[in-house]
C-alpha cells in the first residue's frame, strides 16, 4: 500500500518550535496567575467510555454499532430542544443533563456528569444513579436490537470475519490495517488528526502491538498469527520489506497476537476520575500519593482478557494502548546503552512532583522520565517554577503537537496563539500525553476549574454499581489521604514495575506489588519534616515490601522488605483506612452540628441514624472492592474468561467464536436490565457458571 501523504503534519512540524514557545508562554502565564490561588472547592467527577452494540438474535451474532454520530446528534438535539426552557426544565430528575462526547471509535460514546460532585454525603451517593441515567439516555437513542454496554474491549475487534455494523472491509487508506476498517474511527477531527500525525511522525515505523495469547489445553503451540490469516501480519510484512528479507512461512513471531494499527489502543474503554484540589500544593501531593495506588486499582478493575477474538495471557489494556499510540521515531526509542530520550506518550507517570519534605530524592531514581529538554527546563525555572515541576512540564512541552487539528492550525497562523484567547496551545500538547496519573492546570478561559488530578488506569466495569464503587472509592481515598496526611511514597521505578505486574492474568490474586510498609505520617508540617529527616538515615529498601492486593487493600500483619511475615507491627490496609475516615469525618460532622445547637436531641439522633445508613451504603462499595482483592469476587476479566471457558461451544483452543461472543455480550447486557437488584447482580457476577451455559 502506498504511504498516505500528510501535508497538514508537514506544516505543523515546520511550526513546531514556534508552537512550543507559545505553549511555554501560556503555561508560565497560567502558572503565575493561579499558583497562589487557594480554597478551590473539593469538586470531582468521572468519565465513562461506552460501546454501542447491534445484536442479531436470529443469527446469534453481535457487532460493533458504528453510529456514534447519529447517537450524539440525537442526544444533542434533545438538549437543543430545551434551550428556550428554564434551567429546571432542562434538567433530568432535578439534575443537570449529563455531557456526551465522541471517543476515538465510531462505536464509542463518552459521558460525564452534567455538574461535578462535591464531598457531601448526598452527592457521593448520587454517583451510581447518575451513571444509570447516562446509560439509559444513550439506550433511548438506540433501536430494540441495539444496546450500550460498558466493556473495556469488544472481544472480536479485529478478528477474522465481520465485527462491525454496517460491515466494512479492512485495508483502507486511513488505518492501513489488515484487521480493521477505516469506518471504525470517529469523524471527530481530533481523533483522525492524532492518528494521521502519529503515523507520520513514526516515519514509516510499523505498528506492532503484541499481546501474549492464553495457552489452553488445545491451543496450537507454538501459536502463529499466520495460521489464522491468509497473509502474515502487516507489521511483520513491512518489517521484512524494510530489511529486504525474503518471506519465510515459518518466521512469524510465536505466541503473540498482533495489532497493526494505532486504533488497537484508543478503541478500548477506560474509567477516569478527576479530582480538584484546594490549591497547587495539595494537587501535587495528591498526584504523588495516587501514583503508587494506580497499578493496584488497575489490577482490581481488570477487564480485558481478549484481543482480536482470542483469549490473552493478560487481563488489562494499558500496555497495548501504550504501544499503539507511541509516536517516537527510531532515534527516540530506548537504546542498548541507556534510556530513551523521551518516554512514551502513554506510560506510567514518570516522576513525583510534590513540594513535600517526605519526598526523598531517591524516590525519583532511577529516572524513567527520559532526558527533559534542558532549554525548556531552564526557561521555566528562570520564571519562578521549581525544578520538579519544570522537569515534569518539560517532558510535555518537548513533544510535537500531534493533536493540533487543521482548524487549530488555521487559527494559530491567522491570529497567533498569544492573541487568540480561545486557542489553548499548551492544552493541545498536554492533552496528547497520557500518564497513569495526570496533573491538570486551572482552565485557561476563566480558571473556574482549578488544580486537578486525574486517575487514568481503571478499566471500565460491566455494571453501574461496580463503576460507582471504584469512582467513590477513589474520591473517598483522596479525602482519607488528606485527612490522615498519608504517605504512600515508593521509588517511581517500582510504580512502573507494579504497572507491569498488574497485567498478569488474575494479577489481583496471583501477583504481589511493591507498597509502602508504613503509610502513617505526622500531622504537622514541622514534625513531618523531622520524620523525613530521620527517614533519610534509614535503609531505603526497608520502607516498602512486596504485598498482595489483599494485604494492600484489606490489611495484614507487617511485612519485611522481602515480603516475609514479621510481627513487629501491622499494615492497616486502604479500605480499613477509608472506613475509619468515613466514621470519623461523617460522624464528626453530625456531632459538630449538635454541639453548635443546630439540632435538638431527637433530630440529632435521627441525623446520626442517617449517617449510619449512609456509611452502610458506602461500605457496600468498599466491600465489593475488598472482596475482589481477597479473591472471593472475580474481576470482570476473570468472570469473562471463565464464561468463555465454560461455554459449551468453546474448544479449549483460545478462540472466542462469534457465538460465544454473542452469548457473552447478551449476558453483560442483561446485567443492567435488572437495575436496582444490586445484591442479585453481584451474585450473578460471582457465580458466572450460571450465565450463558
Amino acid at each position: 500500500m502506498e504511504p498516505k501523504t500528510n501535508h497538514h503534519w508537514d506544516v505543523v512540524q515546520s511550526l513546531s518550535a514556534r508552537i512550543r514557545d507559545s505553549a511555554i508562554q501560556q503555561l508560565l502565564d497560567l502558572f503565575a496567575q493561579y499558583k497562589d490561588v487557594d480554597n478551590y472547592p473539593p469538586l470531582w467527577g468521572d468519565e465513562i467510555e461506552y460501546q454501542l452494540l447491534s445484536f442479531d438474535e436470529s443469527k446469534r451474532t453481535v457487532r460493533l454499532l458504528l453510529e456514534q454520530d447519529d447517537v450524539l446528534n440525537r442526544l444533542h438535539r434533545r438538549d437543543e430542544g430545551q434551550e428556550g426552557e428554564t434551567e429546571h426544565v432542562r434538567q433530568v430528575d432535578g439534575k443537570r443533563n449529563p455531557i456526551f462526547q465522541p471517543e476515538f471509535g465510531s462505536f464509542m460514546v463518552e459521558a460525564t456528569p452534567g455538574a461535578p460532585y462535591d464531598n457531601s454525603l448526598s452527592s457521593t451517593l448520587s454517583v451510581q444513579g447518575d451513571m444509570t441515567r447516562r446509560r439509559r439516555m444513550i439506550q433511548q437513542m438506540l433501536r430494540g436490537n441495539e444496546a450500550v454496554v460498558t466493556i473495556p474491549g469488544f472481544p472480536r475487534l479485529g478478528a477474522p470475519g465481520t465485527f462491525t455494523q454496517p460491515a466494512l472491509p479492512s485495508g483502507g487508506q486511513l488505518l492501513r490495517s489488515q484487521f480493521l476498517p477505516d469506518g471504525m474511527v470517529s469523524t471527530y477531527e481530533r481523533y483522525g488528526t492524532i492518528h494521521d500525525n502519529v503515523y507520520a511522525r513514526r516515519e514509516g515505523r510499523a505498528f506492532k502491538v503484541k499481546v501474549p495469547i492464553f495457552r489452553d489445553k488445545s491451543t496450537p503451540w507454538p501459536w502463529r498469527e499466520s495460521d489464522h490469516f491468509d497473509l502474515p501480519n502487516g507489521a511483520q510484512l513491512q518489517q521484512r520489506e524494510q530489511r529486504q528479507e525474503p518471506r519465510h512461512p515459518g518466521d512469524d513471531a510465536e505466541n503473540f497476537i498482533y495489532g497493526d494499527s494505532m486504533s488497537f489502543g484508543p478503541s478500548f474503554c477506560g474509567l477516569q476520575v478527576t479530582l480538584q484540589a484546594s490549591n497547587l500544593r495539595e494537587a501535587r501531593y495528591l498526584h504523588d500519593q495516587l501514583c503508587p495506588v494506580g497499578p493496584i486499582l488497575m489490577a482490581l478493575s481488570a477487564g480485558t482478557p481478549f484481543f482480536r477474538g482470542f483469549l490473552t495471557a493478560t487481563d488489562v489494556r494499558w500496555n497495548q494502548a501504550a504501544v499503539a499510540v507511541d509516536d517516537r521515531t527510531a532515534n527516540e526509542l530506548p537504546s542498548k546503552k541507556g534510556t530513551a530520550s523521551l518516554p512514551p506518550r502513554w506510560a506510567p507517570t514518570s516522576m513525583y512532583i510534590a513540594d513535600d519534605p517526605r519526598l526523598r530524592p531517591e524516590y525519583n531514581l532511577p529516572s524513567i522520565a527520559g532526558h527533559p529538554d534542558r532549554t525548556i527546563t531552564q526557561k521555566l525555572q528562570s520564571k519562578g517554577m521549581d525544578a520538579p515541576l519544570a522537569s515534569y512540564y518539560a517532558n510535555i512541552l518537548a513533544r510535537d503537537p500531534i493533536a493540533m487539528t487543521e482548524k487549530d492550525l488555521e487559527s494559530y497562523i491567522e491570529a497567533d496563539a498569544e492573541a487568540d484567547p480561545d486557542l489553548d496551545v499548551f492544552e493541545i500538547l498536554h492533552s496528547a500525553v497520557w500518564p497513569h496519573v495526570d496533573f491538570k492546570l486551572p482552565s485557561k478561559k476563566d480558571g473556574q476549574a482549578g488544580w486537578r488530578v486525574e486517575l487514568r488506569p481503571l478499566e471500565v466495569q460491566l455494571t453501574d454499581f461496580d463503576n460507582a464503587a471504584f469512582v467513590v472509592f477513589v474520591a473517598l481515598l483522596t479525602r482519607t489521604i488528606l485527612h490522615f496526611n498519608l504517605n504512600f511514597y515508593i521509588p517511581i521505578g517500582k510504580v512502573a514495575e507494579n504497572m507491569a505486574r498488574a497485567h498478569t492474568r488474575n494479577a489481583v490474586v496471583e501477583e504481589r506489588f511493591f507498597f509502602r510498609r508504613d503509610v502513617s505520617s505526622s500531622s504537622s508540617s514541622s514534625s513531618a519534616a523531622a520524620a523525613a529527616e530521620q527517614a533519610t538515615h534509614e535503609p531505603f529498601e526497608a520502607e516498602y515490601a512486596l504485598m498482595s492486593a489483599d494485604e494492600i487493600m484489606n490489611g495484614s500483619r507487617s511485612l519485611r522488605s522481602d515480603g516475609t511475615q514479621s510481627t513487629s507491627s501491622s499494615f492497616e490496609g486502604l479500605i480499613p483506612l477509608v472506613k475509619r475516615y468515613i466514621r470519623e469525618f461523617y460522624a464528626g460532622e453530625c456531632e459538630r452540628g449538635h454541639e453548635r445547637g443546630q439540632k435538638h436531641e431527637q433530630e440529632h439522633e435521627h441525623e446520626r441514624g442517617k449517617v449510619d445508613v449512609t456509611a452502610d451504603q458506602l461500605f457496600k462499595y468498599l466491600d465489593m472492592i475488598g472482596a475482589r482483592a481477597a479473591g472471593t469476587l472475580p474481576t470482570p476479566a476473570t468472570w469473562m474468561r471463565q464464561f468463555v471457558q465454560r461455554h459449551e461451544r468453546y474448544s479449549r483452543d483460545s478462540v472466542v467464536s462469534e457465538r460465544i461472543c454473542y452469548d457473552l455480550m447478551c449476558a453483560i447486557r442483561d446485567l443492567e436490565d435488572r437495575e436496582g437488584d444490586q445484591d442479585g447482580e453481584q451474585e450473578r457476577i460471582q457465580h458466572g457458571d450460571s450465565i450463558g451455559n
